[in-house]
């Protein structure tokens, strides 16, 4: 039977569910070039404000896998795992867990993305490493993950090409935060991976997609309920990111950032939700004592290693991690702390927003990025502060454009006389 746009947008529109061969029509004619963007955005505002049932998610979940090449690692003889965030400011996990877990003797295939609008992007600051590369052809892919344990790159055009175009389109229509559109796209391409495990950072608060908690555990669900429809083993963690993660946020400061806590150092919530994604992992792969091997591998300096190995295998200088000079920025504005008190609240997303004034993050793919830039934010929401004491400082390579992000930041901080209860970094485990 002939299918045509016009009568599958009303459907959607008066709250329908599709059957599999229409969703299969709608996502295959749209990355063919046969469905105009015009009738495709109507489609994804009417799954915006009407939902999906399981069945039509999880189709459209196979229809953009199958819009390009599922990975398969069933040869390797451990366990192929990886990890997810929704993404925030600060948020450098990925840089630490995959080679903590790859030190663990697991097989990690990450594909990741870039930073857009207020959240940070691995790739972007992978890429602040002199040479490394972050396009790989998926054999090349496939083979570091067997050799090597780890790898991560950005999403080619043979993995889930449908979720590449749809995202465009969603980023621009204002349909990102669809959660039935956000499952398709983060779970067609982890399960195009060929992972066998999936633990999944689903952020809530002013700096995350999700600002409610109660949308966050929503999304957790659906996002678990889909991984365990295609054989996934998946679980997540619903954390918070009404503040920074760790001490940092920008490009290189995080890379430096992630170094030290592969090194057993680092600001304590970085090192805790590492940890705890870590443990929730290798339990996954059956490891009886995770607390003990994430330990020993920290100890040893088999997390390090396996990120200077990763870096090697991708054409990148390993002697630039431990380069102090390297990206040094050359204006450095100190933070002071405007009045006695308590940090009470941060606009996360303001102080996201901060870093694209720096030149650290970008408002389209296009946009240059100044690797020097970003800020380092020395206390956490429930810290007392006395007027004029030192609270951290804004850097880059651009006077005024420093200058402004400084003041972008220090507007999204508010203050208390009295004291403020501390919020827990991680709020849920599904």
């Amino acid at each position: 039977m002939r299918q045509i746009p016009y009568d599958l947008i009303r459907k959607k529109q008066s709250g329908q569910a599709h059957t599999a061969e229409e969703v299969q029509y709608l996502v295959g004619a749209f990355t063919r070039g046969e469905l105009p963007d015009y009738q495709m955005s109507a489609w994804l505002m009417a799954v915006y404000f009407q939902g999906m049932i399981p069945e039509e998610r999880n189709e459209l979940v196979n229809t953009m896998i199958n819009s390009g090449r599922r990975l398969d690692f069933s040869h390797l003889d451990g366990y192929v795992a990886d990890k997810h965030s929704t993404g925030g400011v600060g948020d450098k996990v990925s840089l630490v867990l995959g080679p903590l877990l790859a030190a663990c003797g697991l097989y990690v295939p990450m594909l990741s993305g870039r930073g857009l609008g207020h959240t940070g992007g691995t790739l972007d600051k992978l890429e602040a490493i002199p040479g490394f590369r972050i396009s790989l052809d998926l054999d090349a892919f496939q083979r570091q993950v067997a050799e090597v344990g780890i790898c991560m790159m950005g999403q080619t055009s043979d993995i889930c090409p449908a979720d590449k175009k749809l995202y465009a389109l969603r980023d621009v229509t204002s349909t990102v935060s669809s959660v039935p559109l956000i499952a398709g796209s983060i779970m067609s391409k982890k399960i195009a991976e060929g992972i066998r495990g999936l633990i999944l950072d689903v952020k809530w608060g002013s700096g995350a997609f999700m600002t409610r908690l109660e949308d966050a555990r929503a999304l957790a669900k659906v996002l678990i309920e889909t991984g365990q429809a295609f054989g996934v083993h998946t679980r997540a963690r619903v954390t918070d990111m009404n503040q920074p993660l760790g001490a940092t946020a920008g490009i290189w400061c995080e890379v430096q950032e992630s170094v030290r806590a592969l090194e057993g150092g680092g600001p304590a919530d970085l090192l805790e939700l590492t940890r705890v994604l870590a443990s929730d992992i290798l339990k996954m792969a059956g490891h009886s004592d995770p607390g003990k091997e994430i330990q020993g591998a920290l100890d040893s300096g088999r997390a390090r290693e396996k990120l200077d190995q990763m870096v090697a295998a991708q054409g990148g200088d390993v002697k630039a991690l431990a380069n102090a000079r390297l990206h040094q920025p050359s204006v450095t504005i100190p933070l002071l702390a405007p009045a006695d008190g308590y940090l009470a609240t941060v606009d996360t997303y303001r102080a996201g927003m901060s870093l694209i004034e720096a030149k650290a993050g970008r408002t389209q793919q296009s946009d240059g990025i100044d690797p020097t830039a970003g800020f380092a934010l020395d206390i956490k929401i429930g810290d007392r502060v006395s007027a004029g004491s030192d609270i951290g400082r804004y850097f880059g390579s651009n006077q005024s454009f420093v200058e402004a992000a400084a003041k972008d930041l220090m507007a999204a901080l508010s203050w208390s006389g009295e004291s403020v209860e501390a919020l827990p970094l991680i709020v849920d485990f599904q």
